[in-house]
């Protein structure tokens, strides 16, 4: 199959040929709804059409791509609504500056609001942009055979689906074309000779970075190049990065003048604030991002399975990164332009691993690993290995990245509908339920928090009836124990709260709880009456500001896929309620 693949790419059209099939294939992101983050944006962008912002900052495009801006006040109304649980850390702040990537999405608004079509034609068309400079860059560093192949297997992965039918990702495509625009400006300089590229490159920069924080990762290629690429002593090919770590440095101090940054969450993790905790997340992530990008299984998976299955993730990252390795090892140790793409490939993925897993976030792992891979194909076609695990491994490299990830790549690019779809589904009942306007969602388990919260935004996006609020009381992996104290209040209990890292979105382990912290909300106050020994709650009072029995309260509770009816127990009594489907 390769062979001919090779022949029919190797025309002087080969290229575009790559190009044209990757946006067949991803065509169908022009048909992806709005999801969360968009109908949050376009509230900020254009409140006269979608309506008035969420309490997730204020409107315009400074706050577009402000989550939770780290002020108590702000925190209590979007939990007081349902937008985020009561267990939220006060200070929580998700806030990100993307000025060049809000303008994008602020003249989609502006010129076609509410056509969802168009403003994924635009995301298409930055991803054109970005592969016609990889075309590029691929020349300057492999040979034309692969060169092309390399484009085909990083244009064709279906982890490009999410990033072009994500509205709200857009920033990764323009975060990427800018990192690639500053790799081959770069090497014009370096290799070529041609001076003005050492100006450019550091202000091309500067223009990713004002894209989003994923620019960051242009630096790990600029570092692997200094080591592998570059020519003369070590010191001056350092020496030659000091521009661009110049730029880095004015930029994070300005972008935390500003305000923007992230706190409190277990998600998103500073390595510099809590070095400690991003290392934790960088072993377990680093693996599994690799895993993503090199084979079929998707890396977002850790987020939803059993932590030793997530843990077995991790190692068959490993193991497939060791098998890549082994075959790429002649070409690692003669060829300087195969360490300079893993090396690059490696290092890029320490920036994505202080958020959570996701092939979305591979935008620039995938620059190098696609480079290698192509290199390690091309070695196979000529050298005709014998052996047969070497031929086993080709083999699979061949049908993960040119049969299943081609097949796949339409089905990503529609994520957000199937989301939607999956939404829609599980809040059915809910948005059936007579009178559901004027009434409270009570939830006593719901494995995420970040579910119930898109599931307001999702309701109230689709204009479907609506809670007036939604409290979410626990998520947990176990069983949860309910007893009611008396009319009011609720015992809920359990051997630990939150202790799967995809439930410590807007709490991580560096805000602990202690026995008798309290959280009022208009409708519910939460005390929590024990913890766990690293500072998680182990059981809660919830006291309700009227009976239990009282028609204001919806009572729900999740059950696989959807909510569905739940009564509380009795005064006095008590009732179990699991916790997710492989946590019993």
């Amino acid at each position: 199959m390769l062979p001919r693949l090779l022949a029919w790419l190797a025309a002087p059209w080969g290229p575009v040929r790559v190009l044209a099939v990757s946006v067949i294939l991803c065509l169908p992101a022009l048909a992806a709804p709005f999801f969360s983050d968009d109908w949050m944006q376009a509230r900020k962008l254009a409140p006269d059409f979608y309506g008035e912002p969420l309490p997730f900052g204020g409107p315009g495009q400074a706050e577009l791509f402000v989550f939770a801006t780290g002020d108590p006040e702000v925190t209590r109304l979007a939990q007081d609504a349902g937008y985020l649980a009561w267990w939220a850390a006060p200070d929580l702040k998700l806030a990100f500056w993307r000025p060049l990537s809000a303008l994008t999405h602020a003249l989609d608004h502006a010129v076609w609001p509410g056509n969802s079509a168009l403003m994924h034609a635009q995301s298409l068309a930055w991803q054109l942009g970005l592969l016609a400079v990889l075309a590029v860059v691929y020349r300057r560093f492999l040979g034309p055979r692969a060169a092309v192949l390399a484009l085909a297997l990083y244009a064709w992965d279906e982890a490009r689906g999410m990033v072009v039918g994500f509205l709200a990702n857009r920033n990764a495509l323009l975060a990427g074309l800018c990192g690639l625009g500053v790799l081959w400006l770069h090497d014009r300089w370096r290799r070529d000779g041609w001076r003005p590229g050492a100006v450019l490159a550091p202000l091309l920069l500067i223009v990713g970075l004002l894209s989003a924080e994923l620019a960051l990762a242009t630096t790990a290629y600029l570092f692997a190049y200094a080591l592998f690429v570059d020519r003369g002593p070590l010191a001056r090919r350092l020496a030659q990065l000091v521009p661009y770590g110049l730029v880095v440095v004015v930029w994070k101090l300005v972008y935390r003048a500003l305000g923007y940054g992230v706190e409190g969450s277990g998600v998103y993790v500073h390595p510099l604030t809590d070095p400690g905790l991003f290392l934790a997340r960088l072993a377990e992530r680093a693996p599994t991002l690799a895993l993503g990008q090199l084979t079929p299984i998707p890396s977002g998976l850790s987020v939803f399975v059993p932590r030793a299955a997530s843990w077995g993730l991790v190692g068959l990252g490993l193991g497939v990164v060791g098998v890549l390795v082994a075959l790429a090892w002649s070409l690692l140790r003669q060829r300087p332009e195969a360490r300079f793409l893993a090396l690059g490939a490696a290092l890029s993925l320490v920036p994505v691993s202080a958020t959570f897993t996701s092939d979305r976030n591979l935008t620039f792992v995938g620059i190098g690993a696609c480079g290698l891979v192509a290199m390690v194909l091309i070695e196979g076609v000529d050298a005709s290995p014998t052996r047969r695990w070497r031929r086993a491994a080709l083999s699979l490299l061949v049908g993960f990245h040119l049969v299943l990830a081609p097949l796949g790549l339409p089905l990503r690019a529609l994520t957000t509908h199937w989301v939607d779809l999956g939404l829609s589904q599980f809040f059915a009942q809910v948005s059936a339920t007579p009178g559901v306007e004027d009434r409270t969602l009570v939830v006593p388990f719901a494995g995420s928090d970040g579910l119930m919260g898109f599931g307001l935004v999702h309701l109230e996006a689709r204009g479907e009836p609506a809670p007036r609020r939604s409290l979410h009381l626990v998520s947990s992996v176990d069983s949860i124990t309910v007893t009611r104290l008396d009319e009011r209040t609720l015992r809920l209990r359990a051997e630990r709260f939150l202790q799967h890292p995809g439930q410590q979105m807007v709490r991580g382990p560096n805000r602990p709880f202690a026995v008798g912290d309290e959280v009022e909300l208009t409708e519910l106050t939460v005390v929590v009456s024990a913890v766990t020994d690293d500072g998680w709650p182990a059981e809660i009072e919830a006291r309700f500001v009227a009976s239990l029995d009282d028609p204001r309260w919806l009572w729900m509770t999740e059950e696989p896929g959807q909510l569905v009816p739940w009564t509380p127990p009795g005064v006095g009594e008590e009732t179990v309620v699991r916790g997710m489907l492989w946590g019993r």
